[in-house]
């Protein structure tokens, strides 16, 4: 049925297409999950290192105070314990942020830090670090006691991270990145999996259209002619000329019906695979307009359209192929005429443009969906008319149109509204010598 899964049912591909979808949320659900408990394992692992180096710095001034550091030869300013209840009486500053920057390096934890020392009775600052923020630091310190430091009272040192939850985030950066990018590669391909079925879906049903359409067009003018073909064949050809005469012109006109449809078909195929060669010349708009709309109209409606025209464009002459922007009228015309639910009614305008010519066609017919307007100049699309069963077509004439204006060097629009009708805007470059080299 599909290129995409040949030899399958519809109803299997379905399948695999739900299973494959759910089971990519089922992933996306739990590596979500394993990156939530990611974050917090990294967060109970930052916080289990900074209370160990608030342990070792405090651990380590004890061994100052008793005399017995490891670094007593290189830094002997530490002042000894005395009887003071002030913690800065016995506190070496300098030490202080030598053994913080010593134990925040060793068990890793960036660089980004303050400290400060607090009264525990009172939590009163009276020691901070350089560069502290004036306003305080907004997340919640690691304290350690002093205890063994200053006995004369409580006092805790406090360290600070600003910047935690982003550095925890850093240390799982390589396997965060890597999940990410994995589920944006498998999220990508399925998204590409399901838009290409469905895709490939619309083009098998717009296939199916035109081949019912196509068929039931041929169908009729061959049983037409069969049909003729039987009586003219069953009669006598010598005393019912008016007869013969009648059912040939029915022959004529049906073969002649058929090879127009075979023409459009080969037409709008051929224009796959060769440049479109233009002939251009001279050409008067509103002329043109003025000869093939009402003619149009006579042919393709069963009731008088109503045509209101308003050609107002000053310089109505253009220099373009008349064979095809005849097309090009002819089929926006025919479209409105189509589609339109009671009496056809037509508005015709014209209006300058810089370089070029704006011809609107505005029609009153049952109008079309925001979707359908997407698709309206797609080959092979015909808009789902509802209630409206007698529309026959290709789904080729819009696509034509557009195609053809292209190759003018032109542009074409639509606006539509259910119910109410649309509006084809179609731009003529006055000159399209360069859009034809």
């Amino acid at each position: 049925m599909h290129i995409l899964f040949p030899n399958m049912r519809p109803i299997t591909v379905k399948i695999i297409l739900f299973v494959s979808s759910f089971a990519l949320l089922g992933l996306v659900f739990t590596q979500t999950l394993w990156i939530r408990e990611e974050i917090i394992l990294g967060r109970k692992q930052f916080d289990h290192r900074a209370d160990n180096a608030l342990t070792d710095v405090v651990n380590e001034l004890r061994d100052y105070s008793d005399n017995a550091s490891r670094f007593h030869s290189r830094i002997m300013s530490f002042k000894p314990t005395g009887k003071s209840g002030n913690v800065m009486d016995v506190m070496d500053t300098a030490l202080l942020r030598v053994l913080v920057k010593k134990y925040t390096d060793y068990h890793r934890l960036g660089n980004q830090y303050y400290y400060a020392i607090y009264k525990s009775a009172n939590d009163s600052m009276v020691y901070q670090s350089a560069c502290f923020p004036v306003n305080g630091v907004s997340s919640t310190p690691y304290k350690a006691c002093l205890s063994s430091i200053c006995k004369n009272a409580y006092y805790h040192l406090a360290l600070y991270f600003p910047y935690k939850n982003k550095a925890v985030f850093f240390e799982q950066g390589v396997w965060l990145g890597l999940t990410f990018l994995f589920l944006t590669i498998i999220t990508f391909g399925v998204a590409v999996i399901i838009i290409t079925y469905l895709q490939q879906k619309k083009l098998t049903e717009m296939k199916n259209d035109f081949i019912n359409n196509i068929t039931h067009e041929f169908k009729t003018p061959v049983s037409t002619i069969a049909l003729a073909s039987e009586v003219l064949m069953n009669s006598d050809t010598k005393s019912q000329p008016e007869r013969v005469k009648r059912y040939a012109n029915i022959i004529h006109d049906e073969n002649e019906r058929m090879r127009q449809h075979v023409e459009r078909v080969l037409e709008v195929a051929q224009q796959d695979f060769r440049k479109i060669k233009l002939n251009p010349a001279q050409l008067d708009v509103h002329k043109l307009l003025q000869n093939v709309i009402p003619g149009l109209c006579m042919e393709k409606s069963e009731q008088e359209v109503r045509v209101h025209s308003r050609l107002e464009a000053s310089d109505p002459m253009v220099f373009a192929d008349q064979m095809y922007v005849a097309g090009i009228i002819t089929n926006i015309t025919e479209n409105a005429i189509k589609y339109s639910d009671g009496v056809p009614e037509l508005e015709v305008v014209t209006a300058d443009q810089q370089e070029g010519i704006l011809i609107s066609f505005i029609d009153k017919g049952i109008g079309m969906s925001r979707e359908s307007q997407k698709h309206i100049f797609d080959k092979f699309y015909r808009v789902p008319t509802g209630y409206v069963h007698n529309v026959k077509g290709f789904g080729l004439g819009l696509y034509y149109a557009k195609t053809m204006i292209e190759a003018h060097g032109g542009s074409i629009s639509v606006t539509s509204e259910l119910n109410k009708g649309s509006r084809f805007d179609v731009y003529l470059p006055r000159n399209i010598q360069k859009f034809n080299n």
